[in-house]
């Protein structure tokens, strides 16, 4: 999702590239943050983005600030994130159903209010598709975005979603003594540099 914003915003600063590309740097983070009867867990993406090429497909609706994209899909592999243990991560894996659908999906459908970025943060409400174990949801993320430097933005999001509503029967253990809690919280700190 979150490179797509920026193939938007790559056309406000940087209007004589043509088809950029973004890198998401190493040292960004996209968490599922989730908890059970005893416990909280954090299960860590620890997929390689490479380069990825984007290109608005939609635009702007005359008389409204909002911005219709299509083609935006971030894939994340559900089998490439770590939750601290292999324990936890078969639980996690079996819990979104991986062998049957090894990949979940982000697509960004609108931007609110569209405005520029600088140094300082500015949220931005966005529509996004969220694909999990195979059941899509259409849902509303508020982005902040801030530019790090003349070619890098960081983006920071997090939204808490609920299992059950994407088919995902929440994961016990120990026949039943341990109950994995309904609601779980997607969070992201990227930095992605816009390439030629």
């Amino acid at each position: 999702m979150f490179p797509i914003l920026l193939s938007f915003w790559s056309s406000i600063f940087f209007p004589l590239q043509s088809d950029p590309s973004f890198h998401i740097d190493p040292s960004s983070r996209l968490e599922i943050h989730g908890s059970s009867n005893v416990n909280e867990f954090i299960c860590t993406c620890r997929q390689t983005f490479y380069k990825l090429p984007f290109q608005i497909v939609g635009g702007h609706q005359p008389g409204r600030t909002i911005w219709m994209f299509q083609n935006t899909q971030l894939r994340l592999q559900t089998q490439l994130f770590d939750c601290g243990n292999k324990v936890m991560n078969k639980d996690f894996y079996n819990a979104l159903k991986s062998k049957t659908h090894p990949t979940m999906w982000i697509e960004l459908e609108t931007i609110d209010e569209v405005r520029q970025v600088n140094m300082s943060w500015t949220t931005f409400m966005t529509q996004t598709r969220i694909t999990i174990a195979g059941t899509r949801r259409s849902v509303p993320i508020h982005a902040r975005v801030r530019r790090v430097s003349s070619n890098q933005l960081q983006i920071q999001a997090e939204k808490a979603l609920k299992m059950t509503d994407f088919g995902i029967t929440p994961p016990t253990a120990l026949m039943g003594m341990i109950k994995t809690n309904d609601e779980i919280t997607i969070r992201l700190n990227l930095k992605v540099t816009i390439q030629e």
